[in-house]
């Protein structure tokens, strides 16, 4: 079990080989990034470190705060310790964070964990203006002593695996493509709110998900997905988008029609995980094809789900 330290440690930490990073997804760089980490700290019989920020970086600089984060900072953490790391350390970044160069930061860190190694990606960055990069992050590491191991990037598809790609991907809808970058389905978590109960005037109750604004979207549509609900899962169909048949929405809402399910879920927390793109949003001028679009899409659904076609 993965030991969680929020700010910097009070207490000094044992000899450790640690990587610093956002991890925003969690993704399979990352992954790879993490299993490098931890075989290099059981050779030398140190902990495994992970350091991370919150708010990310970008979000502190630009106070950009719809739709950006691949993971909430609950989940990040559990992702994380799902990798088997022996300790997560979230710093909050902010101004007297970021205003440290890399010497400083680097020597803040030495003195309360005592470094065997650092490990980060090839392009990482790290201190004041991003200035720690390359040739200047091994200096660094040169001058207290500690080696620095720069691991190079997955590649799928003849691409590097990045935060960014995930994003690019969830705006164009391919979720798909969005599992295979991360190692597993894209998912939404929250609890279930009530709604306008639309979806039950029309013989479809839904369940209305309360999430994260901070959180990334995938494009606006309808997907098949899988519902997880009190340790069980469900079949579903899932519209993400403004409802525009309705036309009165001016924020995005993520409904899910539960599948063979009519249990009251109100206020219960929810995961959906978004399997494949079925269609966009369509607006349209009689309900009733709304209806039977409705019925297509769990037609649709529940092949994709049950026989991945």
């Amino acid at each position: 079990m993965s030991r969680m330290i929020n700010d910097w440690p009070e207490t000094p930490l044992e000899p450790a080989w640690i990587t610093i990073g956002n991890f925003d997804g969690v993704h399979l760089g990352h992954q790879e990034l993490i299993a490098n980490l931890i075989a290099h700290a059981r050779q030398d019989n140190a902990l495994s470190v992970a350091l991370t920020f919150w708010p990310h970086p970008r979000v502190y600089f630009t106070q950009e705060v719809e739709g950006f984060y691949l993971n909430d900072r609950t989940e990040k953490k559990e992702l994380l310790a799902q990798t088997g790391l022996d300790v997560i350390v979230c710093l909050p970044f902010n101004q007297q964070l970021a205003d440290l160069d890399t010497l400083q930061f680097m020597t803040k860190l030495n003195s309360i964990i005592s470094l065997k190694g650092l490990l980060v990606g090839e392009n990482f960055a790290l201190g004041k203006g991003r200035q720690g990069t390359g040739n200047v992050l091994q200096g660094v590491c040169l001058q207290i002593g500690v080696p620095c191991l720069d691991i190079p990037p997955v590649v799928l598809d003849g691409q590097v695996i990045s935060s960014q790609r995930i994003r690019q991907t969830l705006d164009s809808g391919e979720v798909q493509q969005t599992a295979r970058l991360l190692g597993r389905p894209y998912v939404l978590s929250g609890s279930v709110a009530p709604g306008k109960h639309r979806g039950a005037k029309l013989g479809f109750p839904t369940a209305n998900l309360y999430f994260d604004l901070q959180r990334k979207l995938p494009r606006f549509g309808v997907y098949a997905t899988l519902v997880e609900v009190d340790g069980q899962t469900y079949k579903g169909v899932t519209s993400v988008g403004i409802r525009p048949t309705f036309d009165d929405e001016k924020f995005p809402s993520v409904e899910t029609l539960l599948l063979d399910f009519d249990a009251n879920i109100y206020d219960k927390l929810i995961h959906v995980k978004f399997v494949r793109f079925l269609r966009d949003e369509i607006k349209y001028d009689h309900i009733e094809d709304l209806i039977n679009q409705i019925e297509q899409d769990k037609i649709d659904a529940r092949r994709i789900l049950d026989n991945g076609i």
